[in-house]
């Protein structure tokens, strides 16, 4: 048994530590493991603990707990993904509210950046099923992860397409891996799992779907999708909480557009005229919000970016994923080098084509790959 796998899971199964004095307690002691060595008195000195829930830290059943837990992972192939540590997703590591442990099941490469989280109602119309496929179909070039929560409807619409498109998705539960819900998507969840995507939750696996836990498994669809596709949906539910969670945190929303009066695409019309989300009719916008490049274009430039020195390499990894671009100051602080030494960096791989510079003095990858230099 990993001893800070253990620590990490009785620190979020005891009551009253929510991620944000996780991730305090474990900035203040340095690991999750010294931090349940700690004793009470040490606990109760940092801000927001109290002495009672110090010592529901010891409690022998949040102990217990722990253990069923680490030992069902053992025996049913179920990471343990602790934040700040490999394996952790990366779109969620920027979120101080993303939740501090998380259970996964299957092969997701949850460090893809290329992530988009299609969602909707689950009363889905057959045009909806259709604009599933006329916006998810070209997108195969691209290598996206196709996030959503595994509902009946656009969620099952849109993990059964990636399957049969052959990209991977990645299902957000309300529940633990003993209640998949809803129990029809059963064989789709074990699917998804064995064709590279896989399940992903919050809750240990004995947890069953409860409705307080649906808006929070929705902040973590949000979290994770560079955009928040949303492609059928009323005025009110789950999708429309999705859509405005990922507002919230800055993440890109879209919406397909309905007819006016028509309550099935109410919503999608609302987020647009509200300003919340960008009008998605066709793939072109999809690939042209999120700045993405086809695989192969994309391989070609890696290659490219692998043979530079390193120096240059270090300003094009800060770069990585960040299509809107990154601010001279904040590249600095990063590398804390000289003025004049990144100035010249940044110049040189400018003029290679290798970045581009944008207005506010950011800089970002080129879209285009540049020319190999011509063999003498």
């Amino acid at each position: 048994m990993d001893t800070e796998d253990y620590a990490a899971v009785a620190l979020s199964r005891a009551s009253g530590i929510g991620p944000v004095l996780y991730r305090q307690l474990i900035n203040h002691f340095g690991s999750a493991a010294a931090t349940l060595r700690a004793a009470p008195r040490d606990l109760a000195r940092l801000s927001g603990v109290t002495t009672e829930l110090a010592g529901r830290l010891k409690a022998a059943s949040v102990q217990k707990e722990a253990e069923a837990i680490i030992e069902y992972a053992e025996r049913n192939d179920i990471d343990i993904l602790r934040v700040g540590h490999a394996g952790y997703p990366t779109e969620l590591a920027g979120f101080e509210r993303a939740p501090a442990v998380l259970y996964h099941r299957g092969n997701t490469d949850l460090g893809c950046r290329r992530t988009l989280a299609v969602v909707g109602t689950r009363k889905i119309s057959r045009e909806a099923m259709l604009q599933i496929e006329r916006l998810l179909d070209p997108l195969v070039a691209y290598e996206p992860l196709i996030v959503s929560g595994l509902a009946y409807g656009i969620d099952t619409a849109a993990h059964r397409r990636a399957l049969t498109l052959g990209l991977p998705t990645l299902a957000v539960l309300g529940s633990g891996f003993r209640h998949v819900y809803p129990y029809a998507n059963r064989k789709l969840a074990n699917d998804m799992c064995r064709q590279g995507g896989g399940l992903l939750t919050e809750y240990p696996p004995w947890i069953k779907p409860e409705r307080e836990h649906f808006p929070a498994r929705n902040r973590i669809v949000a979290m994770l999708g560079r955009m928040t596709l949303v492609v059928e949906s009323d005025l009110t539910g789950g999708s429309m909480i999705t859509a405005n969670m990922a507002h919230g945190y800055q993440r890109k929303v879209g919406a397909c557009p309905g007819r006016g009066g028509d309550r099935h695409t109410a919503g999608c019309n609302a987020l647009i005229k509200e300003g919340k989300a960008f009008l998605i009719d066709s793939p072109e916008d999809v690939i042209r919000l999120l700045d993405w490049e086809p695989a192969a274009r994309r391989q070609q430039q890696l290659q490219l970016f692998h043979s530079l020195p390193p120096e240059e390499r270090q300003v094009v990894d800060l770069l990585q994923g960040r299509g809107e671009g990154v601010k001279v100051d904040l590249i600095n602080a990063r590398l804390n080098w000289p003025p004049a030494k990144l100035a010249g960096c940044l110049l040189g791989l400018e003029m290679q084509g290798h970045i581009s510079a944008l207005p506010g003095q950011r800089y970002r990858l080129s879209a285009t790959v540049p020319s190999p230099p011509a063999q003498p």
